[in-house]
């Protein structure tokens, strides 16, 4: 079976990321103009005068050392620490250590480290810049769950995102818009300030379309990383019977962190719970004017459900990538 990505594929993630990357570029443009703006305004309040053109390197400058602080920040974040995940080797796990070296070896990848953590939830993810310094990271939860032939498909998916480097497209991806939220959050309460207010509305501007584009890249990326699982093993049923194991088992899970769940949206599937929808119905007393407000909530809740949600979700829907995998099954029978 062919382990390239299809062709549609390859053209939803560049143009993804094309999108992306102009998105940031306009971002930082904007945010430097702003800074420049600012800087004119103190100017004025302190008497003194600085040059359109410096004002502009400043305010890049100051864009650019920001930027680069909060990459290095964020590149020091290990999700094997965030599950709290214990390094396991042969002598621990003989079995579940053979199968990633094996997969490993047929996918021509060095072998990534194997971390446990102690969770009931399902989960399989990997973390790292580089195919060197890679960690895969499973639950006891999805050991419990999911028999060996199951387990080993779950493992090539995470191997195939492995060889699609898919842990450092998504991890820079990711970094602008956790940023633009951060800085946008941050200036909330700084006044009144034209600059600030400038900033802030942009920064939250450049994260909800980047959100967007970031879910449709994730999900791009799922569909190919189940296509490479399949090559690497041969036949696709194995996996097609994990999602469809995971999906039946898989909880909500509300109390968990920020980070922990946004780690999480990196697993082979997703939280049931993810984007929930306006309410519909209150314990104890309703609210004032509820029956004129229920029908406006019932419309808010159907177009989330119909266009918001799927547009923000992080994976193609279980039911789709089963049928993709059962196609793939089909054909490859057929050869």
């Amino acid at each position: 079976m062919d382990w390239s990505i299809n062709r549609h594929l390859h053209r939803r993630m560049a143009l993804t990321l094309l999108a992306l990357a102009a998105l940031a570029v306009a971002f930082a443009t904007g945010v430097a103009a702003l800074l420049a703006w600012g800087m004119e305004w103190l100017g004025e309040l302190f008497g003194l005068g600085v040059s359109i053109e410096l004002r502009l390197v400043l305010g890049g400058v100051t864009t650019l050392v920001a930027g680069a602080i909060i990459l290095w920040w964020a590149l020091r974040k290990d999700a094997a620490e965030t599950f709290d995940a214990t390094a396991v080797g042969p002598e621990t796990c003989p079995d579940l250590h053979a199968t990633v070296t094996r997969l490993a070896q047929a996918a021509d990848l060095p072998v990534p480290s194997v971390h446990i953590t102690d969770r009931e939830r399902p989960l399989a993810m990997t973390t790292g810049l580089s195919t060197d310094d890679t960690k895969l990271v499973v639950s006891t939860g999805l050991l419990d769950v999911l028999d060996a032939d199951e387990v080993e498909a779950v493992l090539a998916h995470e191997l195939a995102h492995i060889k699609n480097r898919d842990a450092t497209v998504m991890t820079l991806v990711e970094l602008p818009l956790a940023s633009a939220r951060t800085l946008g959050r941050l200036l909330q309460g700084g006044g009144g300030q034209p600059v600030v207010i400038g900033v802030a509305l942009a920064s939250y501007a450049f994260w909800g379309v980047g959100r967007l584009l970031v879910a449709a890249l994730s999900r791009s990326r799922e569909l190919a990383a189940d296509r490479g699982a399949s090559a690497l093993l041969g036949d696709p049923a194995a996996l097609a019977g994990a999602l469809e194991a995971l999906d039946d088992d898989v909880p909500s899970a509300p109390d968990r962190d920020a980070r922990e769940a946004a780690l999480a949206a990196l697993s082979i599937v997703p939280d049931k719970s993810e984007a929930p929808g306006p309410k519909l119905t209150y314990e104890g007393r309703q609210p004032l004017l509820w029956r004129v407000r229920l029908p406006v909530r019932r419309v808010r809740r159907r177009l989330h459900e119909r266009y918001l949600r799927p547009a923000l979700a992080t994976h193609p829907a279980t039911d789709e990538r089963i049928d993709r995998l059962r196609t793939l099954e089909r054909e490859h029978a057929t050869r």
